[in-house]
């Protein structure tokens, strides 16, 4: 049984980040870091910016055959990442 003051590592993590407001950095940084192996290399290659704000996932994808054609997938490409990272990071995706 834990006592009332102990935390996890996992717990001391997630409120550090908080604290110091850098959390929706260091998701976007795992997000860039898996971008390759969950959407492939065409579309990585395509992809100019990875932001990702208040749960919302901005892309911006510089060819426009691309950006037209993921429009239609962005419920796949929140799921992907939720699932790649198993919890919901992303609830909503804006491609650019």
């Amino acid at each position: 049984m834990r006592n009332s003051n102990e935390q996890s590592m996992k717990e001391v993590i997630e409120a550090l980040l908080k604290a110091y407001r850098i959390e929706s950095g260091v998701n976007t940084a795992m997000i860039e870091a898996s971008w390759i192996k969950m959407m492939g290399k065409t579309i990585a290659k395509h992809t100019a910016e990875i932001q990702l704000r208040d749960k919302t996932l901005f892309l911006k994808i510089d060819a426009p055959a691309l950006r037209h054609e993921l429009n239609f997938a962005k419920e796949k490409i929140k799921n992907n990442i939720n699932e790649e990272f198993k919890f919901d990071l992303v609830d909503e995706v804006v491609i650019r």
